[in-house]
């Protein structure tokens, strides 16, 4: 028995289908970023941890963080009234201190003066996952 019109379709279906462009991941969420990048390498003993809190800083905790960098309350949509945060731009990567301080340089290529962690860079992985959440709206999980 041949395959009929329905079988050949099937199979073009299944070929296109391997063929079609590969969506990018998700953003990484907030609770995940904290945990494993912001928590061990900047809420420290001697950097932003609740004991030290460098220039007011404290990075501890994932709420307590959220507020810091992002100007508004985790799972809160941020007010027009509000004003801008100067650590996190969310929807831009490209215009936030954060990224900033991670990169050691600002948008324009130039030597930033507040490099962080300041004594081990983080890999660029790591970066990379917080720019895409920066740029996917910063947004609290």
């Amino acid at each position: 028995m041949k395959p009929g019109w329905y079988a050949v379709v099937g199979w073009l279906v299944l070929i296109a289908g391997g063929c079609l462009p590969a969506e990018d991941p998700p953003a990484p969420r907030w609770h995940y970023l904290h945990a494993a990048i912001i928590q061990p390498n900047c809420a420290t003993s001697g950097c932003h941890s609740a004991l030290t809190a460098l220039a007011g800083v404290n990075l501890a905790d994932a709420e307590g963080a959220y507020v810091i960098l992002t100007g508004h309350l985790c799972g809160q949509p941020p007010h027009p009234q509000d004003p801008p945060r100067n650590y996190v731009t969310p929807g831009s990567a490209e215009y936030s201190e954060l990224v900033y301080q991670l990169r050691g340089v600002d948008s324009t290529g130039r030597s930033y003066r507040n490099v962080m962690p300041r004594d081990t860079r983080l890999p660029e992985s790591e970066i990379s996952l917080i720019e895409s959440w920066i740029d996917a709206g910063a947004a609290c999980d």
